[in-house]
């Protein structure tokens, strides 16, 4: 047995070494992979002497594949020089990614000299070499060599054996090669980013741009020179090279996302290509901290897949024939065929010869097929951008349009609510007439419940309109919410006693201050108990929780009521949508109220929540900020009615009455562009006044300078001149300035009743107004005329006396006529501050503004403001100059801070007060 094991071993030598490698004359460069035997070392445990007596397998390919792992490849040959004039040679392993190479060369005396070669053997640099070697072989000589080949990575290569001169030519041919395609790709980068960055700014080519960067850094990872390019250490060198294209896949994922109908695939496809970048930066970091086979295969494997997985979307698309950019999608696809075989052969896919051909051949294809694309891409953009402009010129075009139609139909909505008021008020003033005439006449109730209906869903639809608009804004006041809930809520308490519903309100406290805006949430309030009541039936139960803190107000209105299917639950907030469209429903409704709830709620930053269940009832709940902090620029301190101080009411009873002579009563002008409107105001006032009528604005104005009335009542909204022109007309009038005036107009927000009050109107009432409360407003203007004669007179009388008797003025008077006289002084001169001035008065800042606060109500700036302004109306009264003129002679450089100043303070432009 031990001979016959002997006799095998001996002809498995004879067989690994009869393929005998002959260096003859006419070799310059031979591929000796053909002829060599190998022998894998699992463990990579054995030594060379231990190596040296295993059995190795001949191997009959081109090329030799090194997989992915911890094993030693180890090759041997036999070299045979028949070359009688040639003795130098060189042994080359064409792949310089191997970590360790390690040639073992037998010398003269049959002993082998090991030299290191590899990429991760340290040589001084990191700079790209190929593991050879140069060895001496004399003419007939015979030499055996073993090589041993360590690598984490997978690679292929072969064994070359060649002259100095023909290494020589192999490395200006490579280097050739190499400068010519990197001179292609450096020119395509430097053109492709200026492009992106400056003329292209369409996403696919900005992605696709992202996606040739990282190919080019891959490419020069692929033939190891990025590595070197950034560091010298040839650990570090080695893992840059190989992440350069690790990271391909992110590149291929954003380009696909935006060259490929993804929104046309399934969803799945999207997350899958999320999960290839989450994978890549994984094994990115894998490979940065322990770089082994494992994790490089694994890179490999993500690579090839993702690929295919594009490649594979491409055919489905072709297929479902959706809409592809081809001069994308040619040069993408032909940049994946430069990789996938090659990564496809490192993990024994496939191996054939053609690969590294075919890879190179679609790389340099890709460059210049990308190239003639180019120029239609730019045109393809050219052509968008310009579709683009159109459409944004079209979209903004649209935007004008629809904001003048939103405009239109704001206008439309007030002046649709102003007709509608009109009519309205002629049925409440009548009515409550008759109301006192019979009160017995539950007619009239039910005609008023009516009216008042049709005057809450007018008051809605015009909040509609503005919320549509954005003009409705929120008008916050300090106040007692707990007590205005309680009288919302205490206004409901009858209804439910008339129904047999049990109304059950309960609230944190009694009496609570905060700032809130009383008529949206008396709105909302309103429109959601009236919501419950309307789905609760008879002998049902209505419950409403408040609950107040510091900073929020919460109220939940829960009905047990009919409730609300779920499918209907999401749209109660829509505008005109109705739980119930049949026409058998039992109650009555518009389906605005909900929607304007939702928006009020909206407007004072609150949320609303809704639960229902079908069969026992639905709850609303609501909650809106209170505190200061929220509101604290949009907080209304006072009412500008308030700020009025009341004059008590004048009511004249019946006797003084009659005994009063027509020739002595009070003048009432009564302008008004609805004759039936004019008929029901002189019927309330001609007992009691002389009635002047007038049919518009104009026909008023003349009147009012005809007749000089006690008293104006003007509509806003009239033919020729509306009530803003008249009163402003009025009040810049001498002869009749001092006219009150009373404004009847549809609008009652805040804001138009300031406007009104600004421009000079003495009080504001909106229509339907109430006859009791004209009447008493009415009496107290003129009351207070007749106060404000006698005060005039009196201090006329008290001037007339102090000119005669020249008083010693006291210190506080003579502080302010020696403030008039500094002031006017300087007046031309328009440098003149509150610092001059208050040097001209030895007095500091502060004291002065004390002074002056104390005094006149007026800061220092103020102060010397108004002076200049009193006497610029004194000039612009005697004619004595233009407006500009005279602006610069008071002290203003600027004409347009003239104007708003001067109609600051005397409430019409300069131009007017002439």
């Amino acid at each position: 047995m031990k001979i016959l094991f002997f006799v095998v071993c001996c002809f498995c030598s004879f067989i690994a070494l009869s393929q005998e490698v002959s260096l003859t004359p006419s070799t310059k460069s031979i591929n000796i992979t053909e002829k060599i035997a190998v022998f894998e070392d699992k463990n990579a445990s054995l030594s060379f002497p231990q190596v040296q007596q295993q059995v190795f397998t001949p191997f009959s390919q081109r090329s030799i594949l090194i997989p992915f792992s911890d094993e030693a490849f180890w090759v041997k040959f036999k070299v045979k020089n028949t070359h009688p004039a040639q003795d130098d040679w060189i042994l080359d392993w064409s792949n310089f990614f191997a970590e360790y190479v390690s040639f073992f060369v037998q010398q003269d005396d049959g002993d082998f000299q090991e030299i290191k070669k590899g990429a991760l053997v340290a040589r001084g640099n990191a700079k790209r070499d190929n593991p050879y070697i140069n060895f001496k072989i004399g003419y007939q000589e015979e030499k055996v060599f073993y090589v041993k080949i360590l690598s984490q990575r997978g690679l292929y290569g072969r064994f070359t054996i060649l002259t100095p001169e023909a290494m020589a030519e192999e490395q200006i041919d490579d280097a050739k090669s190499e400068s010519f395609i990197n001179g292609l790709i450096v020119l395509r980068l430097v053109y492709v980013l200026l492009l992106a960055a400056f003329v292209v700014k369409e996403l696919a080519f900005r992605r696709y741009s992202i996606l040739l960067i990282m190919r080019s850094f891959a490419y020069w990872g692929f033939v190891g020179v990025l590595g070197g390019f950034f560091t010298n250490n040839v650990t570090t060198a080695l893992t840059i090279n190989f992440l350069s294209y690790h990271v391909l896949p992110i590149g291929q994922v954003l380009a696909a996302t935006a060259i490929l109908p993804i929104a046309r695939f399934p969803s799945f496809v999207s997350h899958a290509f999320k999960i290839v970048v989450a994978l890549t930066l994984v094994l990115a970091l894998g490979i940065i901290f322990d770089y082994r086979w494992y994790w490089l295969k694994a890179s490999t494997y993500l690579i090839i897949c993702t690929q295919l997985s594009i490649f594979a979307l491409y055919i489905v698309a072709v297929w479902r024939k959706y809409p592809l950019n081809w001069y994308y999608s040619v040069p993408f696809l032909l940049g994946i065929g430069s990789y996938i075989f090659i990564q496809m052969r490192l993990v024994s896919w496939v191996n054939f010869g053609w690969i590294f051909a075919f890879a190179n051949f679609c790389f340099i294809s890709e460059i210049f097929v990308f190239g003639v694309f180019l120029s239609r891409i730019i045109q393809n953009y050219e052509k968008a951008c310009l579709v683009s402009q159109k459409e944004l010129r079209f979209n903004q075009e649209q935007a004008s349009r629809l904001k003048e139609l939103d405009e239109l139909k704001t206008n439309f909505f007030t002046n649709i609510s102003h007709e509608f008021r009109t009519p309205l008020t002629l049925l409440i003033g009548p009515l409550a007439d008759f109301q006192k005439k019979y009160p017995g006449e539950r007619l009239v109730e039910i005609m008023q419940r009516n009216i008042m209906r049709l005057q809450s869903l007018i008051n809605q639809l015009l909040d509609l309109s503005k919320l549509e608009a954005g003009k409705l804004q929120p008008e916050i006041q300090k106040g007692d919410l707990a007590l205005h809930l309680r009288h919302l809520f205490g206004s409901f308490e009858s209804l439910a006693q008339s129904r047999n519903i049990i109304f059950h309100y309960e609230q944190t406290y009694t009496h609570e201050e905060a700032y809130f805006d009383a008529d949206k949430i008396e709105k909302i309030v309103t429109n959601l108990l009236s919501n419950a009541f309307k789905f609760t039936p008879q002998n049902g139960r209505v419950h409403v929780r408040v609950q107040t803190t510091l900073e929020e107000l919460k109220i939940v209105v829960h009905d047990f009521g009919i409730g609300i299917a779920p499918e209907r639950l999401p749209h109660i907030f829509d505008r005109f949508y109705q739980v119930d469209n049949s026409a058998g429903r039992h109650y009555e409704g518009t389906g605005i109220g909900l929607a304007l709830v939702k928006e009020l709620i909206e407007v004072l930053k609150g949320n609303v929540n809704v639960e229902s269940v079908v069969g026992k009832g639905t709850i609303f709940a609501v909650n809106i900020p209170i505190g200061r902090m929220t509101w604290e620029d949009q907080i209304i301190e006072h009412d500008y009615l308030e700020m009025i101080p009341p004059l008590p009411a004048l009511v004249q009873s019946s006797n003084e009455s009659e005994s009063t002579t027509e020739g002595q009563w009070p003048i009432v002008l009564l302008v008004e562009d609805n004759p039936d409107l004019r008929v029901y105001m002189r019927a309330i006032f001609e007992n009691q006044y002389q009635i002047i009528e007038a049919i518009d604005g104009q026909q008023g104005l003349e009147k009012a300078i005809e007749y000089i009335p006690d008293l104006v009542i003007c509509d806003l909204m009239m033919p020729r001149l509306d009530g803003l022109g008249l009163c402003r007309a009025i009040r810049s009038d001498i002869r009749t300035s001092h006219i009150p005036i009373i404004m009847l107009t549809a609008k009652s927000t805040m804001q138009d009743r300031l406007e009104g009050l600004e421009l000079g109107a003495d009080d504001y009432l909106t229509k339907p107004f109430n006859r009791d409360e004209m009447e008493v407003r009415v009496q107290n203007l003129i009351r207070q005329r007749e106060i404000l004669r006698q005060k005039y007179g009196q201090q006329i009388a008290e001037t007339m006396a102090q000119v005669r008797e020249k008083p010693v003025l006291s210190l506080n008077e003579q502080f302010l006529q020696k403030a008039v006289t500094v002031v006017e002084e300087h007046l031309s001169d328009s440098s003149f501050d509150v610092e001059l001035f208050c040097k001209a008065m030895n007095m500091s800042r502060s004291n002065m503004h004390r002074k002056l606060r104390a005094l006149t109500s007026q800061s220092a700036t103020e102060f010397i403001r108004s002076i200049r302004l009193e006497r610029a109306a004194e000039l612009l009264k005697r004619r004595t100059g233009t407006v500009s003129d005279i602006a610069f002679q008071v002290g203003f450089e600027s004409l347009p801070y003239f104007s708003k100043s001067f109609q600051e303070q005397f409430g019409i432009p300069p131009s007017e007060y002439r």
